[in-house]
């Protein structure tokens, strides 16, 4: 992809429905290096992958959702490249 921002998976989570896994972001977007990326299929609406600020340990601190976060797919890699990150496997 080639973009100096990149996210890096620190782990997974369990206590979401569906695949949920914390980033750390380098840069910070819009102020939060932490984010939980979360893919779930919502009743009556479909699938989606959204992404939310969180901290370190992965407990969301907002639940508004963050630029990137898309609904039809459950696709992590492609709701950090819809705001602009690459995303590193490599664990912190």
């Amino acid at each position: 992809m080639g973009t100096n921002k990149t996210a890096t998976f620190v782990k997974n989570l369990d206590n979401f429905t569906g695949d949920a896994r914390l980033y750390k972001l380098d840069p910070p977007m819009d102020g939060n290096q932490y984010v939980v990326v979360s893919a779930t299929i919502v009743p009556f609406s479909g699938p989606e992958t959204c992404i939310f600020p969180s901290n370190e340990d992965g407990k969301v601190t907002s639940w508004g959702e963050l630029y990137g976060s898309f609904r039809g797919g459950l696709d992590h890699q492609q709701a950090l490249e819809n705001a602009g990150y690459e995303r590193k496997l490599v664990e912190v």
